[in-house]
């Protein structure tokens, strides 16, 4: 029997590596404000954190309507080419497969938009692992994970949240599954850190996708 029944997956960072096209969408967009291309430092904050606070916290911009045409020119380039420029982790399919083969309900909980998580899972023919989508609209600023995670709970009526695990690899996905009330695996491979994950008190810490899987399904 697995130890979690239910397992929500941040997207960015865990499930792909999805930093090519989101970092060429940043420089899009900043490039049409005249704004230099940015440290890779600063660019890999923006994984994790909604897109309106990558604007307003990494990048400074203070006026709301300055920020909401920022966020329009990055998902100019974004949606046409950048969700594209996407890889899948290593193991990932085969975690994903083993699963499902043993009755674990599988969901996204991410502060990407929906409608770009479906697109990208539907290009690379993943749609078929996923029971639900928890993700952002487009008209929503900020969005918290704790939200998002409750969410994807509620859509499968879990009422044991020790059934439930977030997997993720940056604190907003530790944090934000400790307030939701369920446990944590933190994952090295993407754009975190162990400092970062044992600071914030993650309850797993993985190499990658094979031991993700084992911790699941208790192995």
């Amino acid at each position: 029997m697995a130890k979690y029944d239910i397992a929500l997956f941040d997207f960015d960072g865990t499930l792909a590596d999805t930093s090519r096209g989101v970092f060429k969408s940043l420089i899009y967009a900043l490039n049409s404000d005249g704004k230099p291309v940015p440290s890779v430092e600063m660019l890999r904050k923006c994984i994790g954190p909604p897109i309106y606070a990558s604007f307003k916290e990494t990048f400074g911009y203070t006026d709301e309507g300055k920020i909401e045409h920022m966020i329009k020119k990055y998902r100019e380039r974004y949606s046409v080419l950048g969700l594209f420029e996407a890889e899948f982790y290593p193991g990932i399919e085969e975690l994903l497969t083993a699963l499902r083969e043993n009755g674990v309900k599988i969901a996204t909980a991410s502060s990407k938009p929906k409608r770009f998580i479906n697109r990208i899972l539907d290009s690379f023919g993943f749609s078929k692992y996923f029971d639900y989508i928890g993700g952002t609209d487009f008209d929503q600023k900020e969005s918290g994970k704790t939200e998002i995670i409750l969410g994807a709970l509620d859509y499968f009526n879990c009422t044991d949240k020790s059934r439930a695990v977030m997997i993720g690899d940056r604190k907003f996905d530790i944090d934000g599954a400790r307030a939701a009330g369920i446990e944590t695996i933190a994952v090295l491979y993407g754009f975190g850190s162990r400092e970062e994950f044992e600071e914030h008190g993650a309850e797993y810490i993985a190499d990658d996708a094979a031991e993700v899987k084992k911790i699941i399904l208790g192995e």
